[in-house]
């Protein structure tokens, strides 16, 4: 009897140090937020997000567009949602594409707030994988805890059959005025991150996990609403390239009620208890099936959670209100992969 009380006692002297220590985390004073402007044009690092994909790479996608869009049996939201699922089927089988994203919001985390920048750089072919992500907090007043998983700096190489997870310090991300990017330090200091130089093969991120445009899933019937939906055709200049233009709104009540939806959203997130708030969509998509260009606004809200010690944690309430543009390219120049190789190579 007198082992158990015992034990209980240090249990909860043990949750109250918990506890007391994340409290202690959550009133620092934001001193590693930077503080700055979003810019009024958002960057793009892309060199060819102009160029139609060339006949190697159009080949491979597997869904045809111009089905779609002329199918008279189908509403105009119904072609939207079989088009936005066909841009990520496509994009498993490409011969090869790269990615731009570049996203900004204000994020609400336990009555705290700030303004975070998100960059996603992707180049993958049927070899190699290089996807490099960069996220810092601006304006923000969040403690160091907040701070520790919305700022992150990460590169995922596929090379030779291993991944190599290369971890950043957050120190090293500067903010650029003059072009709006997150941009890395010359003499940045990289290290070994998990699984660092484990067997992988490119095929395995070459799944609809991987090629989700948004967290909606497009497979649920009804997910785009019909108010507002339009699809426009667009021949490019100069080139006579096609592509269509899409604007469109998800459905947040189907969202919301469509558990593939919300188990993406939460995913994203590390959250649980969450909602779409509103989802608003204009994409482009060449006429071969592969995207060209989409941007989001959206919100959300839900719980989201911090691990403290081993499998514990706290959660506590949070909310986002993002703008998402992302560009894609389908050329071997913006396919190039050796600074992060050589960065790999200066670690081995």
């Amino acid at each position: 009897m007198k082992t158990d009380l015992i034990k209980k006692i240090i249990t909860a002297m043990c949750v109250a140090v918990i506890v007391a220590t994340f409290g202690a985390m959550l009133v620092g004073c934001g001193e590693d937020s930077l503080v700055a402007d979003i810019p009024d044009n958002i960057p793009n690092k892309l060199l060819d997000s102009e160029v139609a994909p060339d006949d190697v790479v159009a080949a491979t996608a597997k869904v045809s567009i111009t089905d779609i869009v002329n199918d008279a049996s189908l509403t105009t939201a119904q072609k939207i949602q079989k088009i936005m699922s066909a841009t990520e089927q496509n994009e498993i089988t490409a011969e090869r594409f790269n990615y731009f994203q570049y996203k900004t919001g204000s994020t609400e985390i336990g009555g705290k707030s700030g303004t975070l920048i998100y960059q996603r750089h992707r180049k993958q072919n049927q070899e190699c994988k290089d996807d490099i992500t960069l996220k810092r907090a601006i304006n923000a007043n969040f403690g160091s805890t907040e701070l520790n998983f919305v700022q992150d700096s990460m590169i995922r190489l596929v090379y030779n059959d291993a991944i190599y997870r290369i971890k950043g310090a957050v120190a090293d991300v500067n903010y650029d005025s003059a072009t709006g990017l997150l941009v890395v330090s010359d003499n940045a200091t990289w290290t070994k991150g998990k699984d660092f130089g484990k067997y992988e093969l490119v095929e395995w991120s070459q799944n609809l996990d991987e090629t989700k445009k948004t967290c909606a899933n497009w497979e649920c019937e009804g997910i785009v609403s019909d108010e507002g939906a339009i699809i426009n055709r667009v021949e490019q200049d100069g080139t006579g390239d096609v592509y269509y233009e899409l604007k469109f709104t998800v459905d947040t009540a189907v969202a919301n009620a469509d558990s593939a939806t919300i188990a993406r959203l939460e995913n994203d997130n590390s959250g649980k208890d969450m909602s779409v708030g509103k989802l608003e969509v204009v994409a482009q998509v060449w006429e071969c099936g592969l995207m060209k260009f989409y941007q989001t606004d959206e919100t959300w809200s839900g719980e989201i959670g911090a691990r403290i010690i081993g499998d514990s944690g706290i959660w506590y309430k949070g909310s986002a209100d993002s703008q998402s543009y992302t560009w894609y390219s389908y050329t071997e120049r913006d396919n190039d992969m050796s600074e992060s190789i050589a960065i790999l190579n200066s670690m081995l």
